[in-house]
């Protein structure tokens, strides 16, 4: 994939999809009932299919693009993306205290992170471990050589707090569900979702910024476009509530439910969203 001609690359992975998913019968069935519920009640059942297939095919071709970042200057691809609000940005860094971007598992999030790189911005992100670790350990080296520092969910919070502390941004994907008692209740497309904490908490903590950001494709593979949230602004050296961390949660939430109602076929979800 990274040698042969990325619109090629992307036909391919497109063409293939659908006989993929065979394999992956309870991803489709997760990522159906959570389309149903994007589309609302009303929705046909064979656009909630055709969605849900586009979506597989979008998250497929996410995964060319991430293999082609290994190769790829971060400067040239920033002329591929149209940007929506970056002086919202700005204003977060002018906020002096470091910024949290969260975003969610929406369009491209690794090339965000060499968008920021590109504009000369330090950024670490938190990150999951992939199966298998053959797989994680290549994605991991790929986001190094964008200049992006992976930080494991389960390291310190001193660990977390560090990219902050110094001014940088922090990236965290919210929208991971949560079951039982873990996370935090939000509302989600009317349903109550659990997601985690941490994006808000961390900000709270540290004082820092938050933007909410997501890039995704535009319509016919004609680039990017990058759109941010206004950015809020936490008070440090105080102690916040629960109901502030599940309020601030919920702003961040909210903004992402807009983002997902425009771009449903680029929203990758194959887990329970609402329990």
């Amino acid at each position: 994939m990274r040698y042969i001609p990325v619109e090629v690359a992307h036909a391919v992975v497109g063409w293939g999809t659908p006989l993929a998913l065979v394999f992956a019968p309870r991803h489709v069935q997760n990522a159906m009932a959570n389309m149903r519920q994007v589309l609302g009640p009303s929705a046909d059942p064979r656009q909630v299919r055709r969605v849900t297939l586009a979506a597989f095919k979008n998250y497929a071709r996410y995964m060319v693009d991430l293999v082609r970042l290994a190769s790829a200057d971060p400067r040239e691809l920033v002329k591929d993306v149209l940007f929506d609000g970056w002086e919202r940005v700005e204003a977060a860094y002018a906020h002096g205290r470091g910024v949290v971007v969260v975003g969610g598992h929406v369009g491209s999030w690794d090339l965000g992170a060499a968008v920021w790189v590109a504009r000369g911005m330090g950024v670490s992100t938190l990150a999951g471990r992939l199966e298998p670790p053959e797989w994680d350990a290549r994605v991991q080296r790929i986001r190094e050589r964008i200049g992006m520092k992976a930080i494991p969910v389960d390291a310190s919070p001193r660990a977390m707090l560090e990219p902050l502390r110094n001014g940088e941004g922090l990236a965290v994907l919210v929208d991971r569900p949560m079951s039982g008692d873990e996370g935090i209740p939000v509302t989600f497309f009317g349903r109550t979702a659990r997601v985690p904490a941490g994006a808000a908490t961390l900000a709270l903590r540290a004082g820092a910024a938050i933007v909410p950001a997501v890039i995704v494709r535009r319509p016919g593979n004609r680039g990017y476009v990058a759109h941010f949230g206004e950015p809020l602004l936490s008070t440090p050296g105080r102690r916040h509530s629960p109901e502030e961390v599940q309020a601030t949660m919920q702003r961040i939430m909210t903004w992402l439910e807009g983002i997902v109602r425009r771009y449903p076929d680029q929203w990758y979800m194959f887990r329970p969203m609402w329990s």
